[in-house]
């Protein structure tokens, strides 16, 4: 009698870990093809041994979604990591950019996490006992330019990040929804479709989803209500005091600090060193087109302190 054959069957869990992986290298393809059509260099992808030396050199691993998109093809375009040429040192200044931009805040008495306990009066001594608490947070891997993503958990789907001057942002959900938004530079920039799969929440990571969720939380206050009205107030001032409606417009345009990803602050919930960073342009051109002190302080007087070191 012949023995009877149990069909052979595959877990769930193996059925949809297979389907993600698939998902991810059909995207991965897709991206590094779409980035090739901007004419954005890009190099052939990155070996196994080359992410074991990362990630050796570094201590940290990258997470599985960018894995995939590196072993399809490495970008090697402006404000893209090149983690294959690049010197040790040129990587190292990319991965600690977000902690020295945060203890140059602490350093400035602009920055404080409240589950750090009581913050040292001496500002040497906050910024060390700050620069320990962030060794201790999940390392950042950069992406493109300011914008980064966690290697901790070690999983994909985890947000994307936008690091600057020490002030944190959730930009996306995850990589795909990044590659969707970002605007890469290039004149026939094309939007890139996010796969059906791709994060509709952001998973939470220790330390840095709470660091931009307050972020964003005191941006969006201050936007909504005190910083519209002083902008209107101080556009109504300006052409009181006889300036052309051309230089209104020209004083009043959000230019980001020079950065060049900001010129459209309107468009995004700005942070606050960037609209301190404005606030401050804005009181120097006043300053340098023949206004006094007095002058400034009384048409932006809500921004008294920012004036307060020009000269």
């Amino acid at each position: 009698m012949a023995a009877t054959v149990a069909p052979l069957t595959t877990p769930a869990s193996l059925i949809m870990k297979t389907r993600v992986c698939f998902s991810y290298a059909a995207y991965a393809k897709s991206l590094i093809a779409y980035l090739r059509s901007l004419d954005i260099p890009v190099d052939a992808g990155m070996s196994e041994l080359e992410f074991a030396a990362v990630e050796s050199a570094f201590d940290f691993v990258f997470p599985p979604d960018l894995r995939s998109i590196l072993r399809e093809g490495l970008p090697v375009g402006s404000g893209f990591p090149n983690w294959r040429s690049s010197s040790r040192e040129q990587i190292e200044v990319l991965m600690n950019l977000p902690m020295s931009g945060i203890r140059r805040r602490i350093l400035r008495n602009e920055f404080w996490a409240g589950f750090w306990g009581e913050r040292p009066v001496d500002d040497e001594i906050a910024a060390e006992l700050g620069d320990g608490f962030l060794r201790k947070s999940p390392k950042l891997v950069p992406i493109f330019r300011q914008f980064y993503i966690p290697a901790t958990p070690c999983a994909s789907g985890n947000p994307v990040f936008r690091v600057n001057r020490g002030a944190v942002r959730i930009w996306s959900f995850d990589i795909p929804s990044f590659f969707q938004r970002i605007e890469l530079g290039m004149s026939e920039n094309r939007e890139f479709s996010a796969p059906a799969w791709a994060a509709t929440a952001d998973r939470r990571v220790e330390f840095w989803t709470d660091l931009a969720k307050k972020n964003d939380a005191a941006a969006r206050v201050w936007w909504s209500g005190e910083l519209n009205g002083f902008l209107q107030d101080a556009c109504r001032k300006l052409r009181e005091g006889g300036w052309k409606e051309e230089d209104v417009r020209e004083m009043m345009i959000m230019d980001g600090c020079d950065d060049e990803d900001e010129t459209n602050l309107l468009r995004d919930a700005p942070d606050n060193d960037l609209l301190r960073c404005h606030v401050s342009k804005l009181s120097t051109r006043l300053l340098r087109a023949g206004w006094s002190r007095k002058d400034v302080v009384d048409s932006l007087g809500f921004f008294l302190n920012y004036t307060e070191n020009i000269k």
